[in-house]
């Protein structure tokens, strides 16, 4: 039933990217864990001995491809997103899953939208709550992730949203959760944001958040979460955390740098019984997630463009539970529009020492793009 669902929707928003304004169609082949999502082209680990001690050498387990198709279209009252990916393709092309996402926003008055699919990506969030270094919103931060949504724009710099969604992890739990979310943006001033996910259920998380827009070229993001319990921001879940984010923009030289720092208040969180908890370690000891990240970006020329990416993730009060991700990469523009190409070397160190090394390698390239 899920599986005829998304294909009528993906059959419908096609259709209506005839009759759009605005269209385009993204291919990303390649694999890098920052754009494809599913790790990158060639990763290396440190060997195992058989008494469980790393060993000097490296071993490569294996190489993979996945491919991202995308189709974006828009017009006065409909917008929408098909997006289609094929995730860990072996070179001998076995061992691949496809996945189909989408939405269709249809907004029949310029102050109201619906929205509908099994994937919202981005698109109805808070401002406030967005992160540069990652260049993402986490859930907690989004009003809304997928299901069926409300958006209404009331009045001038003021959104509201409330949907009911299923689960987004893949646990095959189908329990519908209510989502809600409000946005109130003074032009050229400040953001501010909050949100209410799974209002009715357990699991449920909170989210207050401001940004400052008033100075140029800047970018300054802050947030309280109740519940942070997206860990691709944060090592471990965390009862109550902080959240900062800022960033700035030289575009006469080319060179942009942003920041992100996100921790827990304390060595609670929310177990899998709902129950509030302490996170300790085997031996017994207490500890607060902590993520920082830095990113950094030179426009060498028009066509290549130079990033270092920095990660530092740890829980204070754990002895050598760090993890540092260092990835420097490159983006170079192909002629004739033919996309671009990011590659590079990722890097993750630990107490003991560079632990893993990867390769990510993509081209992205837009086919359609009608405007």
């Amino acid at each position: 039933m899920k599986k005829l669902l998304a294909a009528s929707v993906a059959g419908i928003l096609v259709c209506a990217s005839v009759f759009a304004q605005k269209v385009s169609l993204t291919n990303t082949f390649g694999a890098n864990d920052d754009n494809t999502g599913n790790g990158d082209f060639l990763e290396f680990n440190r060997k195992v001995k058989n008494n469980g001690d790393l060993d000097d050498g490296f071993e490569n387990e294996e190489a993979h491809v996945d491919n991202r198709l995308q189709l974006d279209f828009s017009s006065e009252q409909l917008d929408g997103r098909v997006r289609m990916e094929t995730y860990g393709l072996k070179l001998n092309g076995k061992e691949s899953t496809t996945r189909l996402r989408g939405f269709v926003r249809f907004s029949p008055f310029e102050q109201i939208g619906l929205a509908i699919g099994n994937e919202f990506f981005t698109k109805i969030t808070t401002d406030a709550a967005y992160l540069g270094a990652a260049d993402d919103t986490p859930k907690w931060g989004r009003m809304a992730e997928n299901g069926f949504a409300v958006v209404a724009l009331p009045v001038e710099g003021l959104k509201i949203s409330g949907g009911i969604r299923g689960n987004t992890e893949y646990d095959n739990n189908d329990n519908y959760r209510l989502d809600f979310g409000a946005q109130y943006m003074a032009k050229d001033l400040v953001t501010f944001g909050a949100t209410a996910k799974s209002v009715t259920n357990d699991d449920r998380t909170f989210g207050l958040f401001a940004g400052i827009n008033s100075i140029q070229n800047m970018m300054i993001n802050l947030g309280f979460v109740y519940n942070a319990n997206d860990t691709d921001f944060i090592p471990e879940e965390t009862k109550y955390a902080l959240t900062f984010s800022a960033g700035y923009e030289m575009k006469d030289a080319g060179f942009s740098i942003y920041a992100d720092v996100v921790s827990g208040l304390s060595s609670k969180y929310i177990d899998k019984e709902y129950k509030t908890s302490d996170l300790k370690n085997d031996n017994g000891d207490k500890g607060i997630p902590f993520q920082a990240k830095l990113l950094a970006n030179y426009a060498l020329t028009e066509a290549t463009t130079l990033s270092l990416a920095v990660t530092e993730a740890t829980v204070i009060g754990w002895d050598d539970a760090y993890t540092t991700t260092v990835y420097p990469y490159a983006t170079f523009a192909l002629p004739q529009n033919m996309g671009d190409i990011d590659m590079g070397v990722r890097m993750e160190l630990t107490s003991d020492g560079l632990t893993k090394f990867s390769i990510p390698f993509s081209w992205k390239c837009k086919f359609i793009n009608k405007k």
